[in-house]
């Protein structure tokens, strides 16, 4: 009946909302990490502080996020699985786009069972 194809709609449109959060959230914290990694270069006080501060502010960002991820799904689930995306954030975008770093097979196949991991924490 009508009630059902409702319930149903809005169920599509809370997951939506889960998956634009946890999106938004990894984006964050992957920025984050990656103008942590800049700010480590060694090019002076001023630009370790522009870069931490750019940091802190896209961390920000996904703190932001997390509370209004737990709003809609458990604690024991959305912290692996934030902390899971953004450790595959990193790693794809950070260590292999950004800064061109060599990853090793064995960080590969870590970065599988991640996913596998936030698969299983979101069933």
């Amino acid at each position: 009946g009508p009630g059902k194809r409702g319930r149903t709609r809005a169920a599509g449109g809370a997951a939506a909302i889960v998956a634009l959060l946890l999106a938004a959230n990894m984006a964050a914290n992957t920025a984050a990490h990656v103008m942590f990694k800049r700010s480590a270069a060694g090019q002076g006080a001023g630009k370790f502080l522009l870069w931490q501060a750019v940091g802190n502010l896209a961390s920000f960002g996904g703190l932001v996020c997390y509370p209004l991820l737990l709003k809609r799904m458990p604690l024991h689930t959305a912290y692996p699985v934030t902390e899971g995306l953004t450790a595959v954030g990193v790693l794809l975008v950070g260590s292999l786009l950004v800064y061109k770093e060599k990853i090793r097979p064995l960080a590969w196949a870590g970065a599988c069972l991640v996913l596998a991991g936030i698969v299983l924490f979101s069933l």
